[in-house]
């Protein structure tokens, strides 16, 4: 998941440049070892804060390695656990969500979404990501129907397709673009 050819292709700072600044608060939802979530540390800095989450312990402790490696616990705060659960973040209270792919590694995506929504500041944003390949009945998978039910629940500012999956950056706010 983290090596060269995934960094050239999709470099995460590039990437997440647009959406961080400064002193915010953010989430990672869907983690895994940290391949966005030190790099959104780095744009954050010491005045902001970043509550990770992933539901496999091992990409925790992996991720729990790397923080303290690079002396970052007092920015990051990782949990394992589930999208569809995260009661440690405090109610409107994040900036900006940043859930790659995640819903598409879950079964509880309405759970999920709700959480997203319950953490959101009113002026927040969410960078929200599903895969488009799947194989039919598959639980975790987010078909195009659900895709845009989920999307209506939110006002888009943005979104797209990619070779292989379909984005957003949403928000409460009721406001929408095509």
């Amino acid at each position: 998941m983290d090596n060269f050819i995934r960094r050239l292709v999709s470099p995460p700072k590039k990437k997440l440049s647009r959406f961080i600044r400064a002193g915010i608060i953010a989430a990672d939802v869907g983690c895994g070892p940290g391949y966005f979530t030190i790099p959104m540390a780095e744009l954050i800095g010491s005045s902001g804060h970043i509550y990770a989450v992933d539901s496999d312990r091992k990409a925790i402790d992996s991720l729990q390695a790397k923080l303290t490696a690079r002396g970052l616990q007092n920015i990051i705060e990782a949990h394992a656990g589930s999208a569809a659960d995260m009661r440690f973040v405090p109610n409107g209270s994040v900036d900006f969500v940043f859930a790659n792919g995640t819903l598409c590694c879950m079964t509880d995506h309405r759970g999920a979404v709700e959480e997203i929504k319950r953490t959101l500041k009113p002026s927040g944003l969410v960078y929200l990501s599903v895969s488009k390949f799947y194989r039919k009945g598959d639980p975790r998978a987010v078909p195009e129907r659900e895709w845009n039910e989920i999307l209506t629940h939110f006002g888009v500012k943005e979104r797209g397709e990619g070779l292989t999956n379909r984005w957003a950056l949403i928000s409460l706010q009721p406001n929408t673009a095509t």
